[in-house]
């Protein structure tokens, strides 16, 4: 009789829970995708290629200015007193570590540059989604872009609300 009695409440229990997911509403979007299409990412996108491109010409300057100090004690070297090379190699070794450090922030400010620019273009998008989401009643949107592979598989009941988010940012 125990036996009985459990087993009709673990029916009961289940038969609810498929009805509750049965009432769930699931779409889905592509939100790299989304963002590609949003004009302030390319707008972003060129700031950072500007940005980048103003961090490698000052890096080249550094390393040219590295080069003309090697050659310029490699031609002197034997001409020169002790002190003075002593003087010159420690002032390219320094030259050398300087280049190294500024690599590594320029790297690190141009990653910061990109979270600064894209930031606001994520949260607008998200806020978009949120929006469609709620004005159509979905319990879940999940993200189908390739590079997060959040969404292996969209049945016929899972909607793509590309259209309606893109309606919603005015992209075309």
């Amino acid at each position: 009789m125990k036996k009985q009695l459990a087993i009709l409440v673990l029916a009961l229990g289940l038969m609810t829970s498929f009805s509750a997911v049965a009432q769930q509403k699931i779409g889905h979007i592509n939100a790299d995708e989304l963002l590609q299409m949003m004009p302030e990412t390319k707008t972003a996108q060129q700031q950072l290629e500007t940005y980048g491109r103003q961090l490698e010409k000052d890096l080249k300057d550094m390393e040219t200015e590295l080069q003309t100090k090697v050659q310029s004690f490699r031609e002197n070297q034997k001409v020169m007193t002790e002190l003075a090379r002593e003087n010159k190699s420690r002032e390219i070794q320094e030259l050398q570590l300087r280049i190294q450090e500024y690599s590594q922030k320029a790297q690190e400010d141009l990653q910061q540059k990109q979270v600064e620019l894209l930031t606001p273009i994520i949260e607008k998008a998200t806020n978009a989604v949120q929006d469609v989401a709620k004005e159509n009643g979905f319990t879940y949107i999940l993200d189908s872009s390739p590079s997060k592979a959040v969404v292996i598989f969209a049945a016929d009941k899972s909607e793509d609300l590309m259209p309606k988010v893109k309606a919603k940012l005015a992209i075309q």
